[in-house]
């Protein structure tokens, strides 16, 4: 058994990672950063300041690593059996458990580990902590590829997953790319509540999109139309991958910290309004609903119902 045949049987049985591909470490195609450039220059990244900087690592992965030689994609599914009870404010599906980040973080770490212990070569953990495309570097290491809504779709298991990369030094023979693509249902564009979407696949607007809006931005107040459009999400949107043929078939995650948090479960807009700041840190120490913070609950509940005020 060779290196990457090892490498793979450890994400899979001791890493616990649902699919991993491997891609030789270069700049990515110069369709793929015009595409993104315009994109940033159209303004469509709307309230993610972050997405335009760093462009020249976005553009060349070995800028992270100095004498980067591949780059292993990994996807590990969330999809959690449990769910919010009728009448909850609603969150996404990814943020009903534990931060993915930590959970993700670990398990790469540990894969790293192995890389580094087998071979000496030295690593990079990214798990959106870096200026790195990660749904690029999955089709190119034949993990999925991006469909119409932007996810990326592991063929056969649909789009919730989260991604990470690591980078190594390691030269590693790549997998072949993902040639698959959306069979041109529309559904997702066509169920977006807000428009987000466009039906050429191209990147999503940030500046419609309720998840972005609902989590990145933290202005005081969200346009009228954007508002009425939240249907009680307080928190992300999950309309474009639930609506998607790619998941009809969605196996629940085998892995336990993705599974909703008591905290989230009883989380009610009334709950939203009387917390404390004091409360809100005890309830969701380690979830990604940090990252949205309580203000910015409070204001996606405010715009929504009239009768609470920030």
């Amino acid at each position: 058994m060779d290196f990457k045949e090892r490498m793979k049987r450890f994400a899979a049985a001791t890493a616990g990672l649902d699919a991993l591909g491997v891609a030789a470490a270069a700049p990515v195609s110069d369709e793929a950063a015009a595409r993104y450039r315009r994109w940033v220059a159209d303004g469509r990244h709307g309230c993610m300041d972050w997405a335009a900087r760093h462009m020249e690592a976005r553009d060349d992965p070995r800028q992270l690593l100095p004498g980067a030689r591949s780059v292993i994609v990994a996807a590990l599914n969330y999809l959690p059996r449990g769910r919010q009870p009728e009448g909850a404010a609603r969150v996404a599906l990814y943020a009903l458990g534990r931060d993915y980040h930590r959970v993700m973080r670990g398990r790469l770490k540990a894969l790293a580990a192995f890389i580094t212990g087998e071979t000496g070569a030295a690593c990079r953990v990214t798990v959106d902590s870096a200026p790195m495309r990660e749904r690029y570097w999955a089709v190119q290491a034949g993990v999925g590829f991006i469909g119409v809504n932007n996810t990326l779709i592991v063929p056969g298991r649909g789009s919730f997953f989260v991604l990470g990369t690591v980078i190594t030094t390691l030269e590693i023979e790549p997998d072949a790319p993902c040639t698959m693509n959306c069979d041109g249902c529309l559904r997702c564009v066509k169920a977006c509540p807000v428009g987000a979407l466009a039906a050429d696949g191209r990147a999503a607007d940030a500046r419609r999109c309720l998840s972005a809006l609902t989590i990145e931005n933290h202005d005081t107040t969200l346009p009228p139309d954007i508002a009425a459009a939240l249907d009680g999400r307080v928190a992300g949107c999950d309309t474009c991958q639930l609506c998607c043929p790619h998941n009809a078939d969605a196996r629940p995650t085998a892995v336990a910290d993705f599974e909703p948090r008591e905290a989230v479960t009883r989380l009610t807009r009334e709950r939203i309004a009387a917390m404390t700041p004091e409360e809100f840190d005890a309830d969701f120490a380690g979830s990604p609903l940090r990252r949205v913070t309580l203000a910015t609950l409070r204001r996606n509940v405010c715009c929504q119902w009239e009768q609470w005020e920030i």
